[in-house]
């Protein structure tokens, strides 16, 4: 299906079709703070009293994982999802981003007002992927896309183990070099971004030294960032630029193996993105409810496909928008259509539906 610009009113007929508590922010999701938190506790505990090389890099996983899902509750928290008062969403948004060191001021101006509002906008959107202008007059993409397919991919992908961090960092930098962000708000964005890693490395040093700043915290980072930017680059990756308001054209779903399925609330479902997208500000806890009405009643517009298959889906596609439609490996010349204009026909187990929150393939 080509990609249109004429498109239903997605939120008014989805709101109609649902309960209302499925748009409203729920108080429950603070628990995820308690597990987390234990979690991260228990593993800095045995890596200070009872360390094991053996088993260090496996609590390692398990930090990385606790680590990255506080990050996926601190996005849920600062677009109101759990709590309306802006102050203890920026409070707790904090607490959850502190291991990424984002501030929530940052945050809601980059991620809620920018990206939300301007989703896949060309030139607009801070998060979509370069344009062949961009590679125009970017000699680092020149010289990755003189690589082989194979060689570029590995270095893009192995940049997804740090990548989180640097893209906020080029935020912090970006609001901050802007006109239009006041002083005060670019000084309390570096002190809270500051406060944040302050607090972790000095928690960890305290606790075991330079040791644990590395296997508590340093190498733990590395994860956490691969499993959000895992989930963050099949977003939005594999769809066209376009009209923001089109969300189901700018936003793809990703769903877990049946095996993983159990994560899906750890992750605060956040591969439910186009639910998100639709409504950002209702919980995380009815985000599946919401995609499955949203797969009823928009099949053609509407798409997802398990996580890994959008990952492999990244592998085999270029990474520059040549127009709005179409990426393309400058290079070679080879030009793959985007979601909605024809890369959904390439895929064998394409899911069209969903049921219940889980993928039905054709």
């Amino acid at each position: 299906m080509p990609y249109e610009r004429e498109f239903p009113n997605y939120r008014q007929q989805i709101r109609r079709a649902l309960p209302a508590e499925y748009f409203r922010p729920d108080s429950k999701q603070y628990l995820w703070f308690f597990v987390h938190f234990g979690v991260i506790a228990a593993c800095l505990w045995a890596l200070s009293q009872h360390f094991n090389p053996w088993l260090a890099p496996l609590i390692v996983l398990v930090l990385g994982h606790s680590y990255g899902c506080l990050g996926f509750l601190g996005h849920d928290v600062l677009h109101g999802g759990t709590i309306k008062n802006l102050f203890w969403r920026d409070v707790l948004g904090g607490i959850a981003f502190s291991p990424f060191f984002i501030s929530p001021k940052l945050w809601r101006r980059w991620h809620n007002a920018d990206h939300h509002t301007h989703t896949q906008v060309r030139g607009v959107d801070p998060d979509h992927l370069f344009t062949i202008e961009d590679y125009k007059h970017n000699p680092v993409l020149k010289l990755l896309y003189r690589l082989s397919p194979l060689a570029r991919n590995l270095v893009i992908f192995s940049s997804f183990a740090y990548r989180m961090t640097q893209q906020q960092i080029r935020m912090a930098i970006l609001y901050t070099m802007s006109a239009k962000v006041p002083t005060l708000e670019k000084v309390i964005i570096w002190s809270q971004l500051l406060a944040q890693v302050g607090f972790w490395v000095g928690l960890t040093y305290a606790i075991g030294g330079w040791s644990l700043v590395l296997w508590g915290y340093g190498l733990p980072m590395l994860v956490a960032n691969a499993m959000v930017i895992s989930y963050i680059a099949t977003n939005h990756f594999l769809n066209p630029l376009g009209d923001e308001r089109d969300v189901l054209a700018t936003s793809l779903t990703v769903t877990l193996p049946k095996w993983l399925q159990w994560l899906d609330p750890w992750h605060a479902h956040f591969g439910a993105h186009v639910a998100h997208h639709l409504f950002p500000q209702s919980s995380a806890m009815h985000s599946r409810a919401i995609e499955a009405k949203a797969a009823e009643l928009f099949p053609d517009r509407y798409h997802s496909m398990p996580l890994f298959t959008a990952l492999k889906m990244l592998w085999n596609t270029p990474w520059i928008y040549e127009d709005d439609q179409t990426l393309i490996d400058p290079q070679r010349g080879i030009r793959v259509a985007t979601l909605g204009s024809g890369l959904e026909d390439e895929i064998p187990e394409h899911p069209k539906h969903q049921k219940g929150g889980k993928a039905t393939l054709r």
